[in-house]
């Protein structure tokens, strides 16, 4: 089995104390970087495995955290405008590693796939973000799109796989995006702060009474209030089914393949999940 210690690795981009101090690097993808390096693992680019996966989770970082910057007019103090910035350069930061990884490995082919599927992904962001500020978007199309925008990157390896794997890849790397987007989701439901624009927000927004639907139209949103509609429309409930019936999907994927006998690293991306399951079943 193939030791996995990207995130270690990226420590030394994202681990420094300005940016630590002033703003907050995003989730790692962890669960596709993982899939990824266990993919290329079994191709003619075995080699290059951890180099992979580790560049392209750089240069998701940076597009998450390009996407963490306040564009809001108005105002702002010291401290919300030193992290503004900080999130623009630690983006551009992270960005400009990758180039420089695969510079350095000579992989110029796979730099120009990913910036290609960089282009793509904010193509895909503006048609999404300009949905989104009409309030033209249904909770499940905002999360189709998110998780798409997840895969989009990773995609770029595609042709590297195997040809009898890469349905499988494509698929797993679309369920475990899916997990990952419903377990961020369902955090990001327990905040006011980061309801904005969240699943749980266009769920209460399509399902909502007029006076709820002018309430987030409003775009200020007090705790107690935002918590009382997640509870009335059972946002947790629906993204803990939704989550549920992923893994399962995943495990239906691993008993109809017979190949995966050596895929291990698989059932450990999986684990995670079906515990987040399991917990809050238990709750």
């Amino acid at each position: 089995m193939n030791s996995y210690r990207v995130p270690q690795l990226a420590k030394k981009y994202t681990d420094y104390d300005m940016i630590r101090q002033h703003t907050e690097i995003p989730s790692f993808p962890d669960s596709r970087a993982r899939l990824l390096q266990a993919f290329v693992a079994r191709t003619d680019e075995k080699m290059d495995q951890e180099l992979y996966a580790l560049a392209t989770s750089l240069v998701q970082l940076a597009m998450d955290t390009h996407d963490r910057i306040d564009t809001r007019s108005g105002d702002r103090g010291e401290q919300e405008m030193r992290s503004r910035q900080l999130n623009v350069l630690a983006g551009d930061y992270l960005s400009s590693r990758f180039y420089q990884l695969l510079a350095h490995a000579g992989k110029i082919e796979m730099i120009g796939k990913l910036s290609g599927a960089v282009s793509e992904v904010n193509a895909r962001k503006m048609t999404l973000y300009d949905r989104m500020k009409k309030l033209l978007i249904s909770a499940d199309e905002y999360l189709r799109e998110t998780v798409q925008l997840r895969m989009q990157l990773f995609l770029s390896f595609s042709d590297m796989m195997r040809d009898e794997e890469k349905s499988l890849w494509t698929s797993l790397l679309k369920e475990f995006s899916i997990c990952e987007t419903l377990t961020e989701e369902m955090n990001r439901m327990r905040d006011n702060q980061q309801a904005l624009h969240s699943y749980a927000f266009w769920h209460i927004y399509e399902h909502g009474n007029d006076g709820e639907r002018k309430y987030l139209r409003e775009m200020e949103i007090e705790p107690h209030v935002w918590g009382s509609l997640v509870l009335k429309y059972s946002v947790r409930k629906i993204l803990l089914d939704k989550l549920r019936e992923c893994t399962h999907r995943i495990q239906l994927l691993l008993q109809d393949e017979e190949s995966l006998q050596d895929l291990h690293e698989i059932e450990a991306i999986l684990e995670p999940y079906l515990s987040y399951v399991q917990t809050s079943h238990a709750e």
